[in-house]
């Protein structure tokens, strides 16, 4: 079989060249593609006969399993059951990137992986997800190159896709999900155990802070934990789970209710701050917190004069800050939770995410 090489800058991959190479492995063809850590061999997924033409490439007998490459976590509904908790953590600090996890699904559980190399993603988007494996002969060192890929594999291919070296140069580490927290390593590859590990067991813990904890920080404790479980996909009441808290203090005040605006402002905007009790900034909150938001200049200026340690964990929520709403209608409460909540859906819900 002649091989169609289609080269495409691995950075900046052109819309068209990736449409070529996703038509010309269609419908049963195979694909060597890059992924960031070394190149691999696919074939689309929901096709029987392409998947039977990989394991003739592989050398690789029926029941042993490929790993399902997606390009969006949206796919694996069409595979599986919503990923537990414990799933959600690995895909939230991992994906992209070169982590496959073994779902439970069936007997021989179902290998998925994102991997973050633009090209990949980009021919993803186009074929649809493909199983694969990487691009060598059994017992081979993995191919880094396509040129090397297609020396050990490349009779079987229909398209090779050069975007230059894999940079990686290590395949990705594999581990099984065993139930709850528990997991099995299989394989280390660029992601070590103590990554892993870490990631379980960690918790991000955020902190607005204003004056008296009854008005703008409650408001922002709760939009966050809104905009956080809107773009982590899940309730707010399992962001614990997904190992973020978000909380809020005053630096004056302890003890006291949200105020009457801000209630019904945040219930205007779907929220609730019912059950919310002001809380005094404390030093043990500050040595817990990963972030510390402030609403104004003062806020951040108290809590880095009382507690210097923490100094560059301390920020302003925006560069002017956002102004007291106290004693002001319910219109300006409105407007003042619509500040904070452009200012951290734009500064900040991105920035908690990927630490």
């Amino acid at each position: 079989m002649s091989i169609q090489i289609i080269p495409i800058d691995g950075q900046h991959p052109d819309g068209n060249a990736i449409q070529r190479a996703a038509q010309s492995v269609a419908p049963d063809g195979l694909v060597i593609f890059p992924t960031e850590s070394v190149y691999g061999i696919g074939a689309i997924a929901r096709s029987g006969a392409a998947v039977d033409k990989l394991r003739i490439a592989k050398q690789r007998d029926y029941p042993q399993p490929f790993t399902l490459h997606i390009s969006d976590p949206a796919q694996l509904e069409d595979w599986m059951r919503r990923p537990g908790e414990t799933a959600q953590r690995l895909m939230d600090a991992f994906w992209p990137g070169p982590l496959t996890i073994i779902f439970p699904v069936g007997e021989q559980g179902l290998g998925v992986r994102l991997p973050s190399h633009p090209v990949a993603r980009a021919l993803i988007d186009r074929t649809g997800p493909l199983l694969a494996s990487s691009a060598n002969r059994s017992g081979e060192d993995p191919a880094t190159t396509l040129p090397a890929a297609v020396t050990a594999i490349g009779e079987h291919a229909t398209v090779g896709i050069d975007s230059g070296p894999a940079s990686g140069g290590e395949a990705s580490t594999v581990l099984r999900l065993l139930g709850g927290s528990q997991f099995e390593l299989l394989r280390t590859g660029q992601i070590s155990s103590e990554q892993i590990e870490h990631t379980l067991k960690s918790t991000r813990k955020i902190l607005f802070v204003c004056t008296g904890n009854t008005c703008r920080s409650p408001m922002a404790e709760a939009i966050c934990k809104n905009l956080l479980a809107t773009k982590l996909g899940c309730s707010i009441d399992a962001l614990g789970s997904r190992g973020y808290q978000v909380e809020s203090v005053g630096i004056a005040s302890n003890g006291g209710s949200a105020t009457e605006h801000a209630r019904q402002t945040m219930i205007h905007m779907g929220l609730s701050i019912e059950n919310h009790y002001s809380q005094q900034l404390s030093a043990e909150a500050v040595e817990k917190a990963d972030l510390i938001i402030a609403l104004a200049h003062s806020h951040r200026d108290v809590v880095r004069s009382h507690f210097p340690e923490a100094r560059e964990r301390v920020h302003l929520i925006h560069e002017t800050g956002v102004s007291d709403p106290i004693g002001g209608g319910l219109e300006v409460y409105r407007r003042c939770a619509e500040e904070i909540e452009q200012a951290v859906n734009l500064h900040w819900i991105e920035r908690i995410i990927s630490k």
